[in-house]
């Protein structure tokens, strides 16, 4: 993508970013309790007492004043909170708990309304969802109440601890409940599913497609993410569990931060093997350090995810410094996710220890516990999977015009090679009549041109007679008529020259008083055969017919055409007296058909007896 370019998916992928941002943002800073409503109240000071007792200690136990939220402790506590109920009151009233990590009880003026499930030997619970508990109308009394609340230990580093509550009308903090309660544990639901679903399909892609890593990456890192986000919504388990729970929890959360931070690199041109292998090795050492050191909170969860904040603003620095060199919308959205994301991941990480800036910044943030990172990790997802999903598109785009460019030129060549193969056809068929002529000249030179020379020499020494002149002429015209009948028809059909050298010798046959029967059978309407091959299937023909007429004396002369099983048989029989001495002399007879039916791949095949004489020629028809 060249630098400047605005184009449709870079568009898309901006807005997304922004409008997730600016989501991400407003549910995150709106003021859950709606300040200004007159019927809200929000206690600020509470009295504390620890104790496990199932009930709250009596008036002249040591209770002691705190500041809400109490955000210390690690046993089970009990709080009591004054309040206040105007009168008239028309609506019901509830209390408002945005946390309550590890359970416990609400009593109002003595009277037990709610008992939120608390862990037990045999279960493990952390609560990530808000509690909105409704106050019975038959023991809120106009005026003064007294609200006691039992926070139970959490898994969490301070252990037990009491949110800013919010006391008031129970149609107000209905609104401020169902918020909290979609963007803390519904919304992580809807993540999970998505993470599993996209993660598998993305995985499916990687597997069919190795040496696509960008893709391996990003699935890995989804499915992590999915997993991990189920810390927001699988909220009891059995206590034997809950160590492999966190372990799962610690390597998903690592995980995903290293193969994004693998998958930017990459995607910024910043692919380092060794830096690589370090990232991995990392990730692998939290893991080992919470088996090794029993399950240590502090020593998986705070430093060693700690340590991944350096390896996160590293990857902010990468982005910043690709964006700027790129100049493509594409990396500065990967640079505001990654930023948001990492800003993200840090404010939870101060968030879950309780900093102190953190505390000193905004209080009033800390007590409500609202983390950032589900919003940002999700914008970075949907950012690197808009990214791939771009990449995919434009390697499809370009992948189809490949393949437009490559039918075009596939068309223009096979043109080319059709009329190439269209000439090279008409050369080898010139060349092949050619080749046939040559060799039908060489014959008739053989042929032809010996027995006129031969003839001319005796004539010369007065050696033959006028009627030996005139057989030897005929011969020579028999001769030539064979060559022209057989280089005639374009078509190679033999049939035809056949048909040509059957009328002669028929009415040749007829005159001499010699009855004669022909039989042609052939499976097909044509028989082809090359000029060269019917001149000498014809000789042989002739000079069997030849020698039949002149020296066998026979009244009867059977000729047989035909074609069996891809094989020529021609055949001439009489009924004469049979084979005279000296056809086989060099030069004559018997010997020249046998060469000829070699020269054609076949056979001669000779049976002869007083009154019977059959030569035939068997050959391939493909010779």
């Amino acid at each position: 993508m060249k630098p400047g370019r605005w184009g449709c998916c870079d568009r898309l992928l901006i807005g997304a970013a922004m409008a997730l941002l600016a989501l991400g943002l407003a549910s995150c800073t709106v003021d859950p309790h709606r300040r200004g409503t007159a019927a809200l109240i929000e206690p600020t000071r509470a009295e504390m007492l620890v104790s496990d007792a199932p009930v709250p200690p009596g008036d002249d136990a040591p209770w002691a004043v705190v500041t809400l939220p109490d955000l210390r402790g690690t046993s089970a506590t009990w709080y009591r909170v004054a309040f206040e109920v105007p009168v008239p009151r028309a609506d019901s009233w509830a209390v408002y708990l945005p946390y309550l990590y590890g359970g416990g009880a609400v009593m109002l003026n003595g009277v037990p309304v709610e008992q939120i499930a608390e862990a037990t030997p045999q279960r493990h619970v952390r609560w990530e969802r808000p509690h909105l508990v409704a106050l019975p109308d038959s023991v809120l009394h106009s005026g003064r109440n007294l609200l006691h609340l039992r926070v139970a230990p959490a898994s969490l580093p301070s252990g037990a601890r009491l949110p800013a509550l919010a006391i008031g009308a129970h149609a107000e903090l209905l609104p401020v409940h169902e918020r909290r309660l979609f963007w803390v544990h519904t919304m992580p639901q809807f993540t999970a599913i998505a993470c599993a679903v996209v993660g598998a399909f993305v995985l499916f892609i990687w597997l069919g497609k190795r040496e696509e890593v960008l893709y391996g990456l990003f699935a890995g890192a989804t499915l992590f993410w999915g997993f991990r986000t189920l810390t927001f919504v699988v909220e009891v388990l059995p206590e034997a569990w809950w160590p492999t729970w966190r372990l799962l929890y610690h390597s998903a959360n690592g995980g995903f931060v290293i193969l994004m931070t693998l998958f930017t690199l990459r995607l910024a041109g910043w692919q380092r093997p060794a830096v690589e292998r370090g990232l991995l090795l990392y990730w692998l050492l939290g893991p080992i350090a919470y088996l090794a050191s029993g399950g240590s909170e502090s020593l998986a969860g705070r430093l060693w995810i700690g340590g991944m904040i350096p390896v996160g603003l590293s990857m902010v620095v990468l982005t910043v410094v690709a964006a700027w060199r790129q100049r493509t919308k594409t990396m500065v959205a990967l640079m505001l996710s990654v930023s948001l994301g990492v800003v993200a991941g840090v404010h939870d990480y101060a968030m879950a220890w309780d900093s102190d800036l953190l505390r000193q910044l905004s209080p009033h943030w800390l007590a409500h516990r609202i983390f950032l990172l589900h919003f940002g990790a999700n914008l970075l997802l949907l950012v690197m999977g808009t990214v791939l999903t771009t990449r995919f598109l434009n390697a499809m785009r370009d992948l189809e015009e490949l393949n437009r460019t490559l039918e075009q030129r596939v068309a223009a060549r096979e043109r080319e090679l059709a009329s190439n193969y269209e000439r090279l056809s008409k050369l080898e068929r010139v060349q092949a009549a050619a080749d046939e002529r040559a060799h039908i000249m060489r014959d008739m030179h053989d042929g032809l041109g010996s027995t006129l020379f031969t003839s001319l020499s005796r004539v010369e020494r007065d050696q033959m007679s006028t009627e030996e002149v005139a057989d030897a002429l005929r011969a020579c015209i028999a001769e030539m008529r064979l060559a022209l009948e057989a280089m005639a028809p374009e078509d190679r059909d033999f049939l035809g020259t056949f048909g040509s050298f059957r009328f002669r010798w028929e009415a040749l046959l007829q005159a001499r008083g010699i009855r004669s029967q022909w039989s042609v059978d052939v499976p097909d309407e044509r028989l082809d055969l090359t000029p060269n091959q019917a001149l000498q299937v014809l000789r042989v023909l002739q000079e069997a017919l030849t020698n039949a007429l002149k020296h066998a004396g026979a009244t009867q002369i059977d000729i047989t055409l035909n074609v069996v099983e891809g094989r020529v048989h021609a055949e001439v029989a009489d009924n004469g007296r049979g084979l005279q001495p000296g056809l086989d002399r060099p030069g004559r007879g018997l010997l020249n058909m046998r060469s000829r039916a070699q020269r054609l791949g076949g056979a001669l095949q000779v049976d002869s007896q007083p009154g019977r004489t059959r030569i035939a020629l068997d050959m391939p028809l493909a010779a």
